[in-house]
């Protein structure tokens, strides 16, 4: 079988970068995303970076099974088994913690925990046990500290944060390597939220977080890390 990496959210901003970086070093990948031009202008740039590997794409929101089970059917369809798993996709939402709704609760769960869960949980039942995987959940520093006006989003990464740590231990000893990041602030899409003028000049370069990521989990061949906390010099 074909090996590929997966990166969800991966139309823009950390997910593109890391995307690019996959395919420059000749890997194939499957890049997720909810959005159709974004898509389009992200399969363009992969393309011509790519060296001696095939970019793919597929229009997906993961907090929906039915987009879920599309992932998985492409990967049987082209027998292909994934290497990397990078849960990347997220979704911001900055409110006074006596403003949270039914509704902003279900969003933002749904883009930053319950799509990580149903999108591992599909790779998990197609990948061989003898076959190495590596699932790389990058959440975000409000995964590891409460901040105000961050309640809900910092509720869905703390989600995030232990279950990847339940994995961790679910899986221990086998060939699945559960690799959790924490980066800090990035100059990205995020934080174009209606209504939010957020001073972001001082972010950080998505490109270089992810060049720290991919080097990180890609190169060692015989080490693996398990956390990595990625933060702008003060």
């Amino acid at each position: 079988m074909n090996k590929i990496s997966i990166i969800s959210g991966a139309t823009s901003g950390l997910g593109l970068e890391i995307s690019d970086l996959l395919v420059r070093s000749g890997k194939n990948v499957l890049i997720l995303g909810r959005n159709i031009e974004k898509m389009e202008a992200a399969m363009t740039r992969l393309k011509k970076a790519s060296r001696n590997c095939h970019p793919e794409s597929l229009i997906c929101n993961i907090g929906r099974e039915e987009d879920i089970r599309k992932v998985g059917d492409f990967l049987k369809d082209n027998s292909y088994t994934v290497e990397y798993l990078f849960n990347n996709a997220g979704m911001g939402l900055f409110m006074k913690a006596d403003k949270s709704t039914s509704a902003s609760i279900d969003r933002i769960f749904e883009a930053n925990l319950k799509g990580m869960i149903l999108l591992t949980s599909e790779i998990l039942g197609l990948t061989p046990e003898n076959e190495e995987l590596s699932i790389v959940n990058i959440m975000s520093t409000s995964a590891l500290l409460g901040r105000a006006e961050e309640t809900i989003y910092c509720a869905a990464k703390w989600g995030a944060r232990g279950y990847t740590e339940a994995l961790r231990t679910e899986f221990k000893g086998s060939k699945r390597n559960i690799i959790a990041v924490y980066p800090g602030g990035m100059k990205t899409d995020f934080w174009n939220i209606p209504g939010q003028n957020r001073d972001i000049s001082t972010f950080m370069d998505p490109a270089e977080v992810a060049e720290k990521i991919v080097n990180a989990v890609i190169v060692t061949e015989k080490l693996f890390v398990t956390d990595i906390t990625i933060n702008r010099k003060k």
